[in-house]
């Protein structure tokens, strides 16, 4: 799974580039136009629940054989409860065998804000843009 996330980021990053060197030989650059950034926005919505789906899942169906066979460690349930790192919060993911061992990686929450954050930005961008470009219109066409 993790292969496959770090592939799509790996494009996405790619990708984007591309449309910031195509973007600045022809105009209108590709960020000033609303579609762009609503399909940016888009993308990274759809990789921040990726990356969310990838830490929610890191413990698997039964964490006591993934704690035990997987990371060689010692399943705390009595931890797990007294702390809220079972797994069952939306954010932060925490999923963890005991105080040392924890499932998710480090990264998966740091990814989900980054992306969030990118995805409200792109969106208010592109409605300031819509926006923008409707009551300049209106201006144009009463004068």
């Amino acid at each position: 799974m993790f292969n496959l996330i770090f592939a799509a980021l790996v494009l996405a990053i790619l990708a984007g580039l591309l449309m910031l060197r195509r973007g600045a030989r022809q105009p209108p650059r590709w960020h000033e136009q609303p579609i762009a950034l609503v399909s940016a926005a888009l993308v990274a919505g759809g990789f921040m629940v990726m990356v969310w789906g990838f830490g929610v899942s890191t413990g698997g169906l039964d964490v006591r054989e993934t704690c035990g066979l997987t990371h060689h460690t010692t399943y705390d349930q009595a931890w797990r409860d007294r702390t809220g790192a079972d797994g069952t919060s939306f954010f932060p993911v925490a999923n963890a065998c005991n105080e040392q061992v924890s499932l998710v990686p480090a990264w998966v929450n740091p990814a989900i804000v980054v992306l969030a954050v990118f995805t409200v930005s792109a969106l208010a961008l592109a409605l300031f843009r819509i926006a923008y470009a409707i009551f300049h219109r209106k201006e144009l066409v009463s004068s």
